[in-house]
């Protein structure tokens, strides 16, 4: 995943993830977003069958479930991670609704 888009998804600016992965420390706030992105990626990594390609474009596409919204683009507060988190839980069990 590219610098620019992990920023994003964790609400800092590029200069800012650039600084802190320099001396690997992020505040709580940071981590606590960096370690809910890796999460929501694993999910849809392993939703897609390990493939890549399939859960990148997963995590950058609007998502029906999600209000048509990209589940990269709504994981600011634990609520809204939690809610991609289950929306994938729904989609591997087969429940839609």
């Amino acid at each position: 995943m590219q610098p620019g888009v992990i920023a994003k998804a964790i609400c800092i600016a590029l200069s800012t993830l650039a600084r802190r992965a320099k001396v690997m420390r992020f505040n709580a706030l940071e981590s606590d977003r960096l370690v809910a992105l890796v999460a929501v990626v694993e999910e849809a990594f392993s939703l897609s069958e390990n493939d890549v390609a399939a859960a990148t474009e997963w995590m950058i596409s609007p998502v029906r479930g999600l209000d048509s919204k990209c589940p990269l683009h709504i994981l600011e507060t634990r609520v809204e991670t939690e809610a991609v988190l289950d929306f994938i839980g729904r989609l591997d069990r087969g429940v839609l609704a």
